[in-house]
């Protein structure tokens, strides 16, 4: 494995640490529902299981987690809508307004159809 993927790799686990203030390996392995010898197998091959890092970390922007870039319009786009989406799903009742959940379950899916499109730009 290049050395290029190696410190990509190593820099996405760190700023997970950082943005969860986690402190160990160990740690982040807990968090992530992992095995502490995975960590440490990511770290050393240059590889990673993206999709369960993706999946466990929602809260931060993915261009910063991902290439340590901070937030540009498009993620910012990205975030602000999980953001509303999480909101307006907290308030709603779903006996009261049917035509609202619709709505959310639309902007869901224009989320995640935006989140496809970013994980394609991920190198392989």
């Amino acid at each position: 494995m290049s050395r290029n993927n190696l410190q990509f790799v190593n820099n996405i686990l760190d700023r997970i640490k950082e943005y969860y203030s986690i402190k160990t390996d160990i740690e982040l392995a807990n968090f992530l529902n992992v095995h502490r010898s995975t960590i440490s197998a990511w770290r050393h091959r240059g590889v990673m299981d993206y999709e369960l890092v993706l999946k466990r970390c929602t809260d931060p922007d993915l261009n910063w987690l991902i290439y340590g870039e901070n937030l540009n319009h498009q993620s910012y786009h990205i975030i602000n809508q999980q953001k509303n989406v999480h909101e307006v799903t907290n308030v709603l009742n779903a006996s009261e307004n049917i035509e609202s959940l619709k709505s959310l379950l639309n902007e869901y899916r224009k989320i995640t159809q935006a989140m496809r499109e970013l994980l394609t730009h991920l190198p392989e």
